[in-house]
């Protein structure tokens, strides 16, 4: 099967709907979320209507991020940026008469076993919900070793809004795998390619609030039949993303903290 495999979309609606065009382009039959599908952005409950809509097809499986959790009234926005403090709790009030995005957004475990071998997380699979942040080999060692222990084979995670893929590879050990998204319209020309005995702890990129250069949404497609993943970054249109975010949020939160999520874009 072909999976579409994305995170942190934060509410963002003008880059999901191109990753999910994008992804029907190139053929996926499924769709594997790592979380983060509020906060930040101005329409949380039209990103929900798009993945839940896939929910009911039987074409997704997800977890929750951490403003997902927030969102859901699960955890506080302790340390979080004002940004984050001010739109999720928006969000939350937008929530609050919304039963069916309410649920939907409740649904999400913390981690999950796909199915044979595929397994995904926001954050940590060690930890799952622990928000925190993945930027040093050691921890893709511990995650690793946890991944192996439950006989997976790949993990995806989010949260880092950056991709990022170690892979153990036999005797070679752990192998930071260069991973930059195809800006083309052809096919990924050097996809991740999984051996047999191979593990890896893979990191999406963000559909929304990516850090790329260029910003533009990441996602990859992963083919569980022969272990490939493909990696892309696709222009989406930010202009317009500015603009909601100005329209939309302009009337309810801070006129900064509208001005620094409009530069983040």
């Amino acid at each position: 099967m072909r999976y579409l495999v994305f995170g942190d979309v934060h509410a963002n609606l003008d880059a999901l709907d191109v990753v999910l065009a994008e992804g029907r382009r190139r053929g996926v039959e499924a769709c594997l979320f790592t979380g983060d599908l509020v906060g930040y952005g101005p329409s949380p409950l039209e990103c929900i209507a798009r993945l839940r809509e896939l929910g009911e097809r039987g074409q997704l499986a997800w977890v929750a991020g951490n403003h997902d959790r927030v969102a859901r009234s699960e955890i506080k926005p302790e340390g979080y940026s004002k940004e984050a403090i001010e739109t999720l709790a928006w969000t939350g009030q937008l929530l609050a008469a919304e039963s069916l995005a309410q649920e939907f957004l409740k649904s999400a475990p913390l981690a999950l076993n796909v199915n044979d071998g595929i397994k995904l997380t926001h954050d940590s699979l060690v930890a799952p919900g622990s928000a925190g942040y993945h930027r040093w080999p050691r921890k893709a060692e511990v995650e690793l070793a946890c991944l192996r222990h439950g006989a997976g084979r790949v993990c995806f995670y989010g949260h880092t809004h950056t991709m990022r893929a170690e892979v153990v590879q036999g005797e070679a050990g752990i192998v930071l795998v260069p991973m930059f998204g195809h800006e083309g319209d052809g096919k990924d020309p050097t996809p991740v390619r999984l051996g047999a005995q191979d593990i890896a702890w893979v990191g999406t990129g963000s559909v929304g609030f990516p850090t790329n250069p260029s910003r533009l949404a990441e996602f990859l497609v992963f083919d569980d039949e022969n272990w490939v993943v493909e990696k892309y970054a696709v222009v989406y249109p930010r202009e317009a993303a500015r603009a909601r975010v100005k329209s939309v949020l302009g009337p309810v939160c801070n006129a900064e903290v509208v001005a620094q999520i409009a530069r983040w874009l």
